[in-house]
C-alpha cells in the first residue's frame, strides 16, 4: 500500500512541478509581451522608404550575387511590418528594392548575347529615386532567376546598359 502512496507523490510532484513550469512560461511570454508594448494593427503600416548610398554597391551585390558587370546603382529600400510602436508585438519586417543599375558595355553586350529577351513595360514607381524615362524595357524569366538571390522575388528588365528592378523578400 506504501508503494502505491509514494508512486502518487512521484506523480503529483512531477505533476506540480509541470504546472510551475507552465506557470513560468506564461509569465516571461506575458512580460516580453509587455515590453513590446502590447497588440496593434499592422496591416495598415506605411512603407519607410529609405535610398541606399549610390556609390555603394554591396546592397545591389547582397540583392544580385549572379550580376557582373555593375558599374553604378540607384536603389531605395522601403520596409514593410516591423513595428516600432509601444502598442505593438514585433512582427516580420519585409523588404522592397527598387532602382536602376548601370552596367559596363561588355556585360551589357554579353546579357544581350546570352539571354533571349521580349518586350515588356513594367509599371514601378519610386519613392526617392527619379524615373527614368525613353526606356525600351525587355524582360527575360532565364535571366532574372540567373541574377536574383534566392529568398528575394520580383521583376528585372533590362535596356541596353540600364536594368530596372523591383524585388522584395519573401
Amino acid at each position: 500500500m506504501w508503494d502505491w502512496i509514494e508512486s502518487c507523490l512521484y506523480w503529483l510532484k512531477f505533476c506540480l512541478a509541470g504546472i510551475l513550469l507552465f506557470i513560468i512560461m506564461v509569465y516571461c511570454i506575458a512580460v516580453l509581451y509587455m515590453e513590446n508594448g502590447g497588440i496593434s494593427d499592422t496591416s495598415d503600416s506605411t512603407p519607410v522608404p529609405v535610398e541606399i548610398n549610390t556609390t555603394e554597391l554591396n546592397a545591389v551585390g547582397k540583392i544580385f550575387p549572379g550580376l557582373n558587370g555593375a558599374v553604378s546603382a540607384q536603389v531605395e529600400q522601403l520596409k514593410y511590418g516591423g513595428s516600432s510602436s509601444r502598442d505593438a508585438l514585433p512582427s516580420p519586417v519585409d523588404y522592397q528594392y527598387r532602382g536602376y543599375i548601370t552596367l559596363s558595355e561588355e556585360a551589357a553586350v554579353r546579357y544581350a548575347k546570352e539571354f533571349s529577351f521580349a518586350g515588356a513595360e513594367p509599371e514601378v514607381s519610386f519613392e526617392i529615386i527619379k524615373k527614368q524615362t525613353g526606356h525600351h524595357w525587355k524582360y527575360s524569366d532565364e535571366f532574372e532567376q540567373t541574377i536574383i538571390r534566392n529568398g528575394f522575388v520580383g521583376d528585372v528588365w533590362l535596356d541596353g546598359d540600364t536594368i530596372l528592378f523591383s524585388v522584395g523578400t519573401t
